[in-house]
């Protein structure tokens, strides 16, 4: 039986250290806080550490203590079994899977398909993996539920998705999750997901008790050296003390000195290998190379190759292997491998070709590659039917691994880069980084123009999402001038994609050129026309030519259309360029449905970026506990995906919401973040919006010269970058307004010319509003003083941003009263006070209302209004609430916010009673009162 087949375990619920188990008290604690949490709530532990360390007897201690109060599911990884979808997920799940009937169609049909209960394709995998997680929670119903799958690093990639992905989203479920690896594993993420303790080695006291339970009792001095060999490693400390002889153990002779640990416990491993009969050692690699350790088919193996059972009990008496319920395995997962390296090269090709044999479908491909030793392409073409399975069950990792494995064993160059760009391909489906060295393999290997455009293209795509845009805008523009003369229609597309890295890069004029030359190339009408003109508008608003932006915006609408789901970024990025048109009704409407659509059909895969877009537009508006839901599940997804583009842009996004607020500690905690996950990665955009950011969050608090200096650097980077649209990134107001009250008038001066000369070019009424206050902020009386704030509230009327009106009914009054007119100054500030009360702009509110107090006004906290409650939802609490005011019952609601039905129950049991509210048709009325439903 496979280590970790599920089971329910029984037995006392008291707390108490097994028989036989030494030291680790911390972490035993650790794991009797995560069953306490689990059983409250839902929680999950990684514990992470060097093989033979313990964390599979922490596992043991958890599920003894888990007892009869829970139904404990046990797996663990096997590093034959990589390559097999969904294994450790159907080990789990399968037990109960008579719970998929009353998941949502959807799921259902997604989980059976991966789980190959029914010969439907499962499509989108995250349908699969919300499955799991509701299937859990519906265990935790009945009872708490304990999962404890070890060897996370050799867990096959479709099953780590899915545990990481619900150990990221227990909050509700009365589920306990705890996973095991190895040390060098949580470079890919897992340590930074989800909270993690590393198992570190015992201590002197602990390593003697350990060797005494084991019957083995060293001198003190022996001791110690044997402590500081092994580094307190359980498992190298018994066996390097089982190797010893008397004289060693009483310290008359010297210990052996192994360079490294591995190198001494392979020794001693493999001194007992070396002293098996031959047809051991066959039998041995047989058991390393299977992929199963169920009695009968290792049977079949072995007598496939000539051999029995009987050939491994010299085996077993060597305790290289142990007895299991229905078969055998290691002693431990680590000798595995090592059989496996020291196995000569035809007993490892014989184990191989037996289990081949006696093998179908996948097991068959994977098997048979496995013996071979050079070019061979049926079974190259064996495994790449094996990934066309895989990745008609959404096994986008497994499917890639075979991609790969069948393409090095094709002997046809072209047919092997064709295998290689698939492998890549589904790699960046998978989440695998491992899609570019392919891409570039393929490349080398190619010559025909349209294949080199198409994996440039990929490359472009997976480079422009993972931080290197320069990178990317460069292989779109040489896949596009490959293809240019030949084939019109894919260099168009190559061309329109690489407007997005070309601006992400802070390049905007070479956007423009690119878009342009993408327009050019396209059909009168159709996908292709739609697509280049709408990343040519998207580049020429955010360049400053709105009027011309907007119009190729609208005949993109006239001359094609998109699909809101395959073409997700460029909704996002037609929503984007709409709002900083000032069309903010309709880039919302664009936006909503982008992030409806991906929500629905489960496509995630920018839907990190199209969440941010709206976060922005929303912050814009004054919708401040919207913008702040969207931009906390954005940077969850993009951190999730891996999106370092996407990380930067919404760190930025909920930095300036912060500055607005007046956290700055929040502000330079995001930008921290930004440029230490983000900064080496060249996103040339980044420090554009960064510097503007702390300018922001610096002026707010009256840090007049610290804000001045980082907006100087914003206003030259937006020169720099052709970005001639001061909305982009609204900066230059707070620039001249640092400056002027920094002590230099003739800088602001200079800077609110250029804020109105990009306003006239513009057509912006926000532009055109922030330059006005800015010329009553310096105006030299106080009749010019008036005649500048009403037109800039004239201009304020025209578009939609309740903050900056009230930024200029602040600035007026504070003019108005310096100029000796504090009765004329009570309207605007009693006005402003409300609005940033409302909005939760503390400091702007203080500033108001001290400016308030010296006219003589009255000022009271007044009564907020009643959608201002919204503020007091966490994220997820408003996005919950979001979903269910559209009309989503519990369980739709749970699938399109990827979290499970408890969760959402909990969640709405927080929210009716933060916003006093009884009622869904209640809560419908709030939002829809506070402009949050279309």
């Amino acid at each position: 039986m496979r280590g970790g087949s599920p089971q329910r375990v029984e037995g006392t619920a008291a707390q108490r250290t097994p028989a036989g188990f030494v030291g680790r008290e911390r972490e035993r604690g650790l794991m009797d806080d995560l069953l306490v949490a689990g059983a409250d709530g839902g929680a999950a532990l990684l514990l992470w550490g060097e093989p033979g360390i313990g964390k599979t007897a922490l596992l043991d201690y958890a599920a003894e203590q888990a007892s009869r109060r829970a139904t404990v599911l046990r797996a663990r990884g096997i590093e034959t079994e990589t390559v097999l979808p969904f294994a450790v997920l159907g080990d789990l799940l399968m037990p109960h899977s008579s719970l998929f009937r009353d998941l949502p169609e959807a799921q259902r049909s997604a989980l059976e398909g991966s789980l190959a209960l029914s010969g439907q394709s499962p499509g989108n995998p995250y349908a699969a993996c919300m499955g799991a997680l509701n299937v859990l929670a519906a265990l935790g119903d009945r009872r708490p539920v304990v999962v404890l799958v070890d060897d996370l690093h050799w867990v096959d990639p479709s099953s780590q998705r899915v545990l990481l992905f619900v150990a990221r989203r227990l909050s509700c479920e009365r589920v306990a999750l705890s996973l095991t690896s190895r040390e060098d594993h949580g470079e890919s993420g897992e340590r930074r997901s989800i909270p993690a303790v590393q198992v570190g080695g015992l201590a002197a006291a602990e390593c003697a008790a350990l060797l005494a339970e084991a019957g083995r009792r060293v001198a003190p001095a022996v001791l110690d050296e044997l402590v500081r060999i092994s580094g307190g490693n359980p498992l190298a400390l018994r066996e390097m003390a089982s190797g010893l002889t008397p004289e060693q153990v009483r310290g008359e002779q010297p210990l052996p000195a192994p360079p490294s640990l591995g190198r001494h416990l392979e020794r001693a491993w493999a001194a007992r290998m070396d002293d098996l009969p031959d047809s051991a050692r066959r039998a041995l690699a047989v058991l390393a190379a299977s992929r199963s350790t169920a009695a009968g088919t290792l049977r079949k193996a072995l007598e496939a190759a000539g051999l029995s059972l009987e050939a491994l009990s010299p085996a077993e008496q060597a305790g290289l292997v142990r007895a299991t319920l229905d078969g055998l395995d290691f002693h431990h997962p680590v000798l595995r491998p090592l059989v496996l390296t020291r196995a000569p090269l035809a007993h490892r090709f014989a184990a191989f070709h037996a289990l081949a044999a006696v093998s179908t479908g996948a097991l068959h491909a994977w098997y048979r590659a496995a013996a071979s030793a050079g070019p061979d392409e049926e079974a190259a073409a064996a495994l790449a039917e094996a990934a066309l399975e895989a990745r008609r069950r959404s096994a986008y990792g497994e499917s890639a691994l075979a991609w790969r494995r069948a393409a090095e064993l094709t002997p046809e160059p072209a047919v092997r880069a064709e295998r290689l760009h698939r492998a890549a391909s589904d790699a960046l489906l998978s989440g695998s980084p491992y899609g570019p060295p392919w891409c570039e393999e393929a490349l080398r290997i190619t010559p025909d123009a349209a294949v080199r455009a198409d994996i440039q293209a990929l490359l472009g795509r997976m480079y422009t999402w993972k931080g290197e845009p320069a990178r990317a805008y460069g292989l779109l523009l040489d896949a596009a001038d490959a293809v240019r003369a030949t084939d019109p229609a894919r260099a168009c597309v190559l061309l329109a994609e690489a407007t997005a890295p070309a601006r992400l890069d802070g390049h905007v004029p070479a956007a423009i050129r690119v878009a342009e030359q993408s327009v050019a190339l396209a059909a009168p009408r159709g996908r292709d026309r739609w697509l280049s003109q709408t990343m040519l508008g998207a580049a020429l608003v955010m360049a400053g030519q709105v009027a011309r932006g907007t119009a190729m915006l609208r005949a993109a609408d006239r001359d094609g259309a998109g699909d809101p789901v395959r073409d997700q970024p460029v909704y996002a990025i037609a929503g984007q360029a709409w709002s900083r048109a000032e069309e903010f009704t309709g880039g919302r409407r664009l936006l909503n449905t982008a992030v409806e659509s991906a929500r629905r059909h489960s496509a995630v895969g920018v839907l990190a970026f199209t969440l941010a877009v709206r976060g922005e537009l929303e912050t814009r508006i004054g919708q401040w506990a919207s913008a702040r839901g969207d931009l906390t599940e954005s940077l969850r997804w993009a951190e999730e995906l891996g999106q370092l583009t996407c990380v930067s842009y919404t760190l930025y996004g909920l930095a300036r919401l912060e500055a607005l607020r007046g956290d700055r500690v929040a502000v330079e905690e995001h930008v921290a973040h930004a440029r230490r996950e983000c900064g080496t990665h060249g996103i040339g955009c980044q420090e554009f919006h960064l510097t503007a950011v702390l300018g922001l969050a610096a002026l707010t608090h009256g840090d007049h010269e610290t804000a001045a200096g980082q907006l100087e650097q914003t206003l030259a980077l937006a020169r720099e970058q052709g970005i001639g649209n001061p909305e982009v990134v609204p900066f230059a107001a707070d620039l001249a307004e640092a400056q002027l009250r920094a002590g230099r008038p003739d800088r602001a001066d200079e800077v609110t010319a250029w804020l109105e000369e990009r306003a006239r070019e513009t057509g912006l009424a926000s532009a055109e509003a922030a330059a006005a206050r800015c010329r009553g902020l310096l105006a030299a009386t106080a009749e010019e003083a008036e005649a500048h704030f009403a037109h800039a509230l004239d201009a304020h009327g025209r578009t939609t941003g309740p903050f900056d009106l009230a930024r200029t009914q602040l600035c007026e009054a504070e003019v108005l009263r310096r100029h000796r007119r504090p009765a004329a100054a009570r309207a605007p500030l009693t006005a402003a006070l409300a609005c940033f009360q409302r909005l939760g702009a503390e400091p702007w509110a203080r500033r108001a209302a001290s400016e308030l107090a010296a006219t003589g006004g009255t000022v009271t906290a007044g009564r907020q209004p009643a959608g201002d409650a919204l503020s007091l939802l966490t994220p997820q609490e408003f996005q919950v609430s979001r979903a269910v005011a559209r009309g989503l019952n519990n369980v739709e609601a749970a699938a399109s916010l990827f979290v499970s039905r408890k969760t959402v129950e909990a969640h709405l049991t927080r929210i009716y009673r933060k916003l006093q509210v009884r009622s869904r048709t209640d809560l419908t009325r709030l939002l829809t009162a506070s402009g949050l439903l279309d």
